[in-house]
């Protein structure tokens, strides 16, 4: 009930559920003007989609960073990997033995 929050009806100019909608088109600097403009009038006087934002920055930030490129996924390796990921908890060692 978004009428009942007052969010389109104020300042805001958009509601909290299309500016989050727009998080990605902004971080990709893909918006209009007029949807930047709104987007930004939308950020300076909402905490929650500014926090919203910033979570969205940090998580790709630590994505980004703690990416591990020791695995690497190949023809060779393929079958192995999968056996990996499909195993049972029962069969730690990849065996096919039960503990």
């Amino acid at each position: 009930m978004a009428e009942d929050w007052g969010f389109v009806d104020n300042e805001l100019r958009m509601s909290c559920a299309d500016a989050i909608e727009l998080v990605t088109d902004f971080l990709d600097d893909a918006l209009s003007r007029d949807d930047l403009v709104n987007f930004e009038a939308h950020l300076s006087l909402c905490e929650g989609c500014r926090a919203y934002l910033d979570q969205v920055r940090r998580t790709i930030t630590i994505t980004t960073e703690s990416r591990d490129h020791t695995v690497e996924l190949t023809p060779a390796n393929f079958d192995h990997l999968v056996a990996v990921f499909t195993r049972q908890p029962q069969d730690p060692d990849g065996t096919g033995d039960e503990a």
